[in-house]
């Protein structure tokens, strides 16, 4: 969840830059020309602009405008972009029914800013004032974005501040389509780097959203998915404060999933992991605390399926979300007639009730009890017996 969030993220960030170049060069141009208001049609014409569509790969309906009013000590512009598309990697990854741009500046500073570019080709961002953009039903896709961090130690003294805000978006990876979302974001904008001051993203899932792409984010997960499977979520997750070095960031929503199937690469101890089928999940998230209620079947490869609906696994308990990359566990898992057999040697098997508590994030505490009722090909017949043991899930070390 975590990387997605960055990944939309970043998205809006590699936009900034394109659309601020658009402005610069735009009201330099006109400056002289400025009474108390003017419109123009932004000519795509023009070899500026047409460089600029070019370098960033971006393109706009031609009744697209910009508009100029001049006050006693300042310039406000508006500019709107009709259709607009984005591309990346010959991929498009914005697609919006129209973008807007607002801002103001001194006449002082366009002149600077304006000298500053065409001398050094770079932007002087201490002379940028507010800079707010809107984007009206964008169709956002990430596919080409990865989700690692913007890592650069080196920021400069100067910055702008910067409002985006986002209004009922689709999102997609790739060809699927996640759902719908809506974002406010506002950040400080220097040279080399966004630095993030709040933030709200509402993600809403489409009705066809496969449970498999949730089982991607999770490396013992091999198989998350069925023919019948539904699975919807609303989720919300805002930070108030981003730029503190304290974690302030809250998520809310649920989750629910019905009827898939999960296949796990393996289990916390060496037993051959077997299919859970007919999964549902339940995931209710108030201020980052999740109350869970998961239930299934633990496939028995020795009884026909058809024989086998009713579930027999159930795991209840919370998630701390504090730390979203990193969720605090306190679970209980109960199972009734739970078939086992060891990962060596599947003709080591047996049918046992249990009852394990987990509690943890990266390393994971597992204290249980079984009750045997079957064994088979142990030359001593197994017996009820209690555990304790630890499931490593993150190293304490790894990015």
């Amino acid at each position: 969840m975590n990387s997605l969030i960055r990944k939309i993220l970043k998205t809006f960030f590699s936009i900034i830059i394109t659309f601020f170049l658009f402005i610069i060069i735009i009201s330099i141009s006109l400056y002289i020309y400025i009474g108390k208001g003017l419109e123009f049609k932004i000519n795509k014409s023009n070899s500026a602009v047409a460089s600029l569509s070019e370098q960033y790969n971006i393109d706009f309906d031609t009744s697209s405008t910009i508009n100029l009013i001049a006050d006693t000590d300042r310039v406000d512009v508006y500019l709107l972009l009709k259709n607009l598309t984005i591309d990346k990697n010959n991929d498009s990854f914005i697609d919006a029914s129209n973008a807007s741009i607002r801002t103001s500046f001194s006449y002082t500073n366009i002149m600077l800013l304006g000298s500053n570019f065409f001398n050094t080709e770079k932007i002087l961002y201490s002379s940028i004032g507010s800079i707010n953009i809107h984007f009206n039903e964008p169709v956002l896709n990430i596919k080409n974005f990865n989700s690692s961090d913007n890592n650069s130690s080196s920021v400069s003294g100067q910055f702008f501040p910067l409002s985006i805000k986002v209004d009922n978006g689709v999102l997609f990876d790739g060809d699927i389509e996640i759902g719908n979302f809506s974002m406010t974001l506002d950040m400080n904008q220097f040279e080399d780097k966004s630095d993030i001051q709040s933030y709200s993203i509402d993600l809403e899932s489409h009705e066809d959203f496969p449970a498999y792409y949730i089982g991607k984010f999770f490396e013992e997960i091999t198989s998350l998915q069925d023919e019948n499977e539904s699975v919807y979520f609303d989720i919300n997750i805002k930070d108030k404060e981003a730029s503190s070095s304290k974690n302030t960031q809250v998520l809310n929503g649920i989750l629910r999933v019905r009827d898939t199937k999960m296949d796990l690469e393996r289990f916390p101890v060496e037993l051959k992991p077997e299919s859970i089928r007919n999964l549902s999940l339940d995931l209710n998230i108030i201020d980052n605390i999740g109350q869970v209620n998961l239930l299934g079947s633990v496939t028995n490869p020795k009884v026909r399926l058809k024989l086998q609906k009713e579930p027999n696994l159930q795991i209840a308990g919370s998630i701390d979300f504090q730390e979203i990359s990193e969720p605090y566990l306190n679970l209980i898992v109960n199972g009734t007639d739970i078939f086992f057999a060891k990962e060596e040697n599947v003709n080591l098997n047996g049918i046992t009730d249990l009852r394990v508590s987990i509690s943890g994030k990266n390393v994971l505490d597992l204290i249980g009890e079984l009750n045997i009722k079957k064994s088979h090909g142990f030359l001593v017949p197994l017996t009820n017996s209690t555990f304790e043991t630890q499931h490593i899930i993150k190293k304490e070390d790894d990015e």
